[in-house]
């Protein structure tokens, strides 16, 4: 064997067990106590063997509101590997009139010799024409099984929502998961315009520009197109009881609806916005009341909340104080990084979640729902040996300098946590070790996803 991991406890989303890992050609082919000889031998004694962290929405080196985010995909997958992270699925938005194949393939490039991290990418659709609608049977073929739908901005929803309609109807034949941007366009352009008149700028503003009834609007219509399009959505960053309400209903008729949330949304809430440099806490949507948190905590619990993704999007500061409208701030940061270790520290150690549920939500139910278990999500025989070596006594203070993202600031900045990755292998190969970044640039596979599966 390549690898023998001794003395650890492997936690996957069904099972905890001490025993040893054995990994050859870049798979686990061994799990069981006295394992043979191997090349290397790594002591996992005290420490947790977790199967990497599957992040299923991320927008590296993308572009928004005349901004590029400062992480490419190696500073990007770097942070992600860190924090044990060792797949991601980003969003491959198209230019105007490109076809679905040629955003592929332009995120592709981008990719390609960059990424120390496998990855995945979701098609997004912004025309919904006939030609895209016909486009996407072939994309999914191909190993693209998802694709993107956004209620507000470019995507002209209002406006486009019945060949929108068509688009969630044709994923569903074509055996692809629907993810949508669920926000309200009408209210938040209303309030946009009522803030403006009223001279209300700025970020102290933002969350009352797209409340919660926003959200809880644009859910609900979404489910109700998927619901009469016979087809499986999957609701990404939701944030607070009126979104997550009617998914829970949904769930409970029998509806194939699946929902996200961020990390923000947990740990954060819209006080932040107070702050000197409060933009540093934008995003769409916004931060919520110190109420919601709990909200989004029972979500997961309960399993009305499947997956944590981190819509990793990394500004620099400068860039994230350049709006004054509040429609002209700028949404995103970086949180590759710290998504793992913050969950832990703030849900298992806390007793919110337990070790398995931490596992599924972070990896296996994302894996799932996108095509890549057990390939990814798991630590068994066959399966990729991406795998997060995980002390979960380690006291760190989250701090900027010690981050790999690009971003000149930390959403963190001097939380303490309690656990943390030591080491990250990707394919059985040591890429993360004690924060030093070892994989190399380009080494990271494009993975072509299996058609969608209901979970």
């Amino acid at each position: 064997m390549d690898i023998v991991i001794r003395h650890g406890t492997v936690v996957t989303a069904g099972d905890i067990s001490q025993t040893d890992v054995g990994i050859e050609g870049g798979v686990v082919t061994h799990i069981g106590r006295g394992l043979g000889p191997s090349a290397r031998e790594i002591d996992a004694s005290g420490k947790y063997l977790f199967p990497g962290g599957v992040d299923v929405h991320t927008h590296v080196d993308f572009e928004l509101l005349g901004n590029r985010s400062v992480d490419d995909f190696y500073s990007g997958t770097a942070a992600a590997a860190c924090g044990g992270v060792t797949t991601i699925v980003d969003y491959a938005l198209p230019a105007p009139g490109q076809s679905i194949q040629g955003s592929i393939e332009a995120w592709q490039q981008k990719a390609k010799d960059k990424t120390i991290i496998d990855y995945g990418l979701h098609p997004v659709i912004l025309e919904p024409t006939q030609k895209i609608i016909d486009e996407m049977a072939e994309a999914v073929a191909d190993g693209h099984s998802s694709f993107k739908l956004f209620m507000i901005g470019m995507a002209r929803f209002d406006e486009l929502a019945a060949h929108y309609m068509k688009v969630i109807a044709q994923a569903g034949r074509v055996g692809a998961l629907t993810n949508i941007h669920a926000e309200d366009q009408c209210l938040i352009s209303y309030l946009a315009e009522q803030f403006a008149a009223a001279g209300k700028f700025g970020v102290r503003h933002f969350a009352d520009s797209r409340p919660r009834l926003s959200e809880g609007l644009a859910v609900q219509r979404a489910i109700a197109m998927a619901r009469y399009a016979e087809a499986p959505i999957y609701l990404v960053h939701l944030s607070c009881e009126e979104a997550l309400a009617p998914v829970r209903e949904a769930r409970a008729h029998g509806q194939i609806v699946y929902g996200e949330t961020r990390p923000i949304y947990l740990h954060l809430s819209r006080e932040r916005f107070e702050e000197p440099d409060g933009e540093r806490y934008l995003g769409w949507p916004p931060l919520r009341e110190a109420s919601q948190m709990q909200v989004m905590w029972d979500g997961l619990r309960c399993d009305n909340l499947q997956t944590v993704a981190t819509d990793h999007c990394g500004w620099s500061l400068t860039q994230k104080k350049s709006g004054k409208k509040v429609e002209d701030l700028l949404p995103g940061m970086s949180n590759l990084e710290t998504m793992l270790p913050m969950l832990y520290s703030e849900g298992v150690s806390k007793g919110r979640l337990s070790l398995n549920r931490f596992v599924e939500v972070i990896s296996t139910n994302p894996a799932k729902l996108f095509g890549l278990y057990p390939q990814k999500g798991t630590i068994a025989v066959g399966s990729d040996a991406d795998i997060v070596i995980f002390d979960p006594k380690k006291a760190v203070t989250i701090r900027h300098r010690d981050m790999h993202s690009r971003s000149d600031y930390e959403l963190y900045e001097g939380f303490d946590v309690t656990g943390w990755p030591t080491m990250t292998l990707s394919r059985g190969e040591v890429i993360v070790e004690n924060g030093k970044v070892l994989g190399s640039s380009g080494r990271g596979k494009l993975i072509r996803r299996k058609r969608f599966s209901p979970m």
